[in-house]
């Protein structure tokens, strides 16, 4: 079958709704489908020649003070008529990734063409409205409003976890809504495990002795785009809480909006030998720094899945998150991870506990990994295939009748 993703960003910026929507493009099109890209492009030309024929641009603007963040313009009134041009009339099902601007254009196709709309509702947008530009004028209860009104279009709305799933139900949502989270490359994960643990050692050496982190270091790690949203705030506090006594540096590997506050903050605090901002890492490098750690750290109570935390678990690195809707999708407590009170004691009491009881670390790494092969692609791309061809047929019994 041949697919349509429309979303209102992409790269060279990064997010999880990207990396998301690369994983299943990927893994659908090594399936023997077709993948159809629409998104943000540039000013001129409108349409532009790119790597892959199936990713098509329409006009966006850049949006100042996030790095490489283009958006998609609402210029284009007919903008459906002009990817309908692009895109060849065999499209079987059109799959919104954004509910706004580009996703807008996706439902118009999608409606003028009578074919299936999916959405994936891939986060609590109104959370977002004090800063994510597509959002930041509206108010909390118009953004609702507004996804509630967009998923009123649609087939089919994909939930992440449960927790948005219920989210969408309190918001009035009443269409079918199908559990589906965006997945990790299990596969590639393990594989560069095993590189590492070919030479673990001298892989820490390489990665940590740039930063000034000694041989006999504990490592913290945290992964993810620098916003308030992320609470890595709570991470400078849990490392001074645990002091000198186990020499704990915290790596911190991502960018954002927020880096010149944390990096602030870190001096205040007098943290510049032990906590380490690292900037943006290619995958390989991310799943490196995971293998050589010794605990992931996740601080951030708003995430609607938190797949670092599954990436970290399959590369058998344990976790210690702050207990929320989503993490207790994925962590049952003191088995496959640690969850904690939102508190900077209870904490770093679990990572210390972590990092002074062997037996136990060894047991959460390894159920761990068991727990993050549930979120391989390749299982997830078979039940986002059948969610597909479910909605397909039941379009064209309607068209029929």
């Amino acid at each position: 079958m041949k697919i349509a993703f429309f979303n209102d960003t992409y790269h060279p910026y990064i997010s999880g709704v990207i990396a998301a929507m690369d994983r299943f493009t990927v893994s659908l099109r090594e399936c023997g489908h077709e993948v159809a890209l629409v998104v943000p492009g540039h000013w001129t030309p409108p349409w532009k020649d790119e790597p892959h024929e199936d990713v098509h641009e329409l006009p966006s603007i850049s949006v100042p003070g996030f790095d490489g963040l283009r958006i998609g313009t609402p210029l284009l009134a007919e903008g459906h008529l002009t990817v309908g041009g692009k895109i060849d009339r065999d499209v079987d099902v059109v799959h919104a990734h954004s509910p706004f601007i580009v996703g807008r254009v996706g439902a118009r196709l999608a409606e003028k063409r009578r074919l299936p709309l999916i959405f994936t509702c891939h986060s609590i947008y109104p959370r977002y409205s004090d800063y994510v530009p597509l959002v930041s004028d509206l108010a909390a209860d118009v953004i609702q409003e507004y996804v509630a009104e967009f998923c009123s279009f649609c087939d089919v709305i994909l939930a992440p976890s449960h927790f948005v799933r219920r989210t969408l139900r309190r918001w009035g949502v009443d269409g079918q809504i199908e559990i589906l989270p965006s997945g990790v490359d299990v596969d590639q994960v393990e594989i560069l495990r095993r590189s590492v643990l070919g030479d673990q050692r001298k892989v820490r050496a390489d990665l940590c002795r740039p930063l000034g982190i000694g041989d006999d270091c504990r490592i913290l790690l945290f992964v993810g785009r620098l916003d308030p949203q992320k609470n890595v705030g709570f991470l400078l506090d849990v490392i001074a809480e645990l002091g000198d006594d186990l020499d704990a540096h915290l790596v911190v590997l991502g960018d954002g909006p927020a880096r010149q506050d944390i990096s602030q903050s870190v001096q205040q605090m007098g943290l510049e030998d032990r906590v380490h901002l690292a900037g943006k890492r290619s995958f390989d490098e991310v799943v490196r720094w995971y293998c050589i750690s010794d605990v992931f750290c996740f601080p951030s109570i708003t995430e609607t899945q938190g797949l670092v935390v599954v990436e970290s678990m399959a590369a058998g690195l344990p976790v210690v998150a702050l207990s929320s809707p989503s993490s207790r999708e994925i962590i049952h407590n003191e088995r496959d991870g640690v969850l904690t009170a939102n508190s900077v004691a209870d904490f770093s009491c679990a990572v210390r506990r972590l990092l002074v009881d062997d037996n136990w670390y060894r047991a959460v790494s390894e159920n761990g990994v068991n727990k993050a092969a549930e979120y391989s692609m390749t299982s997830l791309t078979d039940r986002l295939l059948d969610i597909y061809r479910a909605a397909i047929n039941m379009k064209r019994s309607e068209v029929l009748s």
